[in-house]
């Protein structure tokens, strides 16, 4: 009996917002007003147009969002202590250069694969790309070998 496992992971990371006064006008006859906003109502001059001291303010606000996303899957078989397959893909953070990446990692233990491509996202550059017998990927990630306690 064969299962797999999904999941999805969604980073959102911080926003970005501008904002800038546009216009100042007549908030009674709608005629532009050369007029700081800050100006205090008993000090503003009446409206070229109409008399009013009433203003209306046009503001721009900008914001930017960036979200990030990555999605794998691993599918495990009973028996075995690893999953068979796993498969990762989406966006990336490098932690050594905090640029964010393209990742592409096939993990396939049945038939002894490993593939993992990683690319730059704003012109598509490789950046990695590793394609081996599964026996032979070691000296990476979590294929490491691990620190001897000195004994």
């Amino acid at each position: 009996m064969r299962y797999a496992e999904l999941f999805l992971s969604n980073t959102m990371l911080g926003t970005a917002m501008t904002s800038s006064l546009d216009s100042t006008s007549c908030a009674s006859c709608g005629a532009p007003i050369n007029e700081a906003s800050s100006t205090l109502p008993t000090e503003r001059n009446p409206c070229p147009s109409c008399g009013s001291i009433a203003r209306s303010f046009g503001v721009h606000i900008q914001e930017t969002l960036v979200i990030r996303e990555k999605i794998g899957m691993k599918q495990e078989r009973p028996g075995y202590r690893k999953p068979i397959y796993e498969s990762v893909s989406g966006d990336d953070l490098h932690r050594d250069t905090g640029q964010w990446n393209k990742l592409t990692r096939e993990i396939d233990r049945e038939n002894n694969r490993y593939k993992e491509v990683i690319t730059n996202p704003h012109n598509g550059e490789v950046l990695r790309h590793c394609e081996e017998p599964l026996t032979d990927h070691f000296g990476r990630g979590s294929a490491k070998p691990k620190p001897s306690n000195g004994s």
